[in-house]
């Protein structure tokens, strides 16, 4: 069986175990970016707060956030759980924005997704798994989230050995689930919740959807993610 196999037949056990990824529908991709950023998803108590500042004030547009003050945006994103911490990155995002497309809230993504993944990771506050999360989850584009859970699985598993290259990696779970933006979101719910429940620091392969796809000897690794 063929790592990409592996990575298929994880999907559909995964999905088996924890159900179907439910999104955020008629959101802006502006709107949408934020939420990411916020790291607030639908359903959280927080929700509501934020839906109500993404239609009016300083978060309503790329535009509004670029010209807001720093203690503007840190009064405002005040009821959102770290909100005030990420003033700042709002408002470099909002520049690199406007940039981009100008004030557009849902703009056509028309360059390749590796120029836009380059130039947000120059963004202070934007590591490489963050820059990914927005493109995929915001703009729909077909990146994947290497976060440390997805690193935990897959080197636990053996789909990839270290030390791994972000090349590597992104051609495994991209490449895993035929380049589909609404399957590698599904992909990278469903890894976060196994790893809160199983994939963590320590590996608790009891129980896990995923035990069965484990090598011989059982996870490889363990320590080292």
């Amino acid at each position: 069986m063929t790592e990409l196999t592996r990575l298929e037949q994880a999907v559909t056990l995964l999905s088996a175990a924890y159900g179907s990824l439910g999104l955020a529908q008629g959101e802006s991709t502006w709107a949408r970016f934020v939420r990411v950023l916020m790291g607030i998803p639908t359903g959280h108590a927080a929700s509501d707060t934020l839906v109500g500042l993404l239609q009016t004030g300083p978060l309503a547009a790329p535009g509004e956030s670029s010209v807001a003050t720093p203690g503007q945006l840190v009064e405002i994103l005040a009821p959102i759980p770290r909100g005030s911490q990420k003033a700042s990155v709002i408002r470099a995002v909002a520049a690199w924005w406007l940039a981009q497309f100008g004030d557009e809230v849902s703009p056509a993504w028309s360059v390749s997704p590796q120029s836009y993944r380059e130039s947000l990771r120059q963004i202070r506050g934007l590591g490489p798994a963050t820059v990914d999360e927005l493109l995929l989850f915001a703009a729909d584009l077909p990146v994947f989230p290497v976060d440390r859970t997805a690193l935990r699985v897959a080197v636990r598993h053996g789909w990839l050995d270290l030390p791994v290259e972000d090349e590597d990696a992104q051609s495994l779970f991209v490449r895993g689930v035929d380049g589909s933006p609404a399957r590698l979101q599904e992909l990278a719910r469903l890894l976060t919740r196994v790893g809160e429940s199983h994939c963590g620091r320590e590996p608790n392969c009891e129980g896990c959807p995923l035990q069965s796809l484990l090598p011989s000897g059982g996870p490889l690794n363990p320590q080292s993610c």
